[in-house]
């Protein structure tokens, strides 16, 4: 008889990953071949930004945390193979962007994230 191990996506650390910059919670989010679409004002749905991996995820976290970006995470919900979150960025100096990720969870792990985002007028 074979048993069958269920992971199931951790939501708690996703959440703080984000709100607190806890990279390594962050990351363990999200599978090594994450695929991540982006939709805001300069990459429209009929040419929206698609990048690979996990590194970019990094990059992006690490890049906002040292600039000083505080986020936020709001609406996060989980169930089976979906979750979503808005993710709300203030940058120092007050510029807002808030993001809706809609994620596609394989054991346990995002392996798509489609944002679309809307920001503040850069000044």
């Amino acid at each position: 008889m074979t048993s069958t191990t269920k992971t199931e996506f951790d939501l708690d650390a996703f959440v703080r990953g984000w709100s607190e910059w806890d990279f390594d919670a962050l990351l363990d989010s999200y599978a090594e071949e994450v695929e991540i679409i982006q939709i805001d004002r300069d990459n429209p749905p009929s040419a929206p930004r698609v990048r690979q991996g996990r590194e970019t995820i990094e990059g992006m976290a690490k890049h906002c945390a040292g600039a000083g970006v505080k986020a936020t995470v709001e609406g996060a919900v989980a169930d089976g193979d979906r979750a979503a979150a808005t993710v709300t960025c203030e940058f120092p100096g007050g510029r807002k962007v808030v993001g809706n990720s809609i994620l596609t969870l394989r054991d346990g792990r995002i392996v798509r994230q489609l944002d679309v985002a809307v920001g503040d007028a850069q000044s």
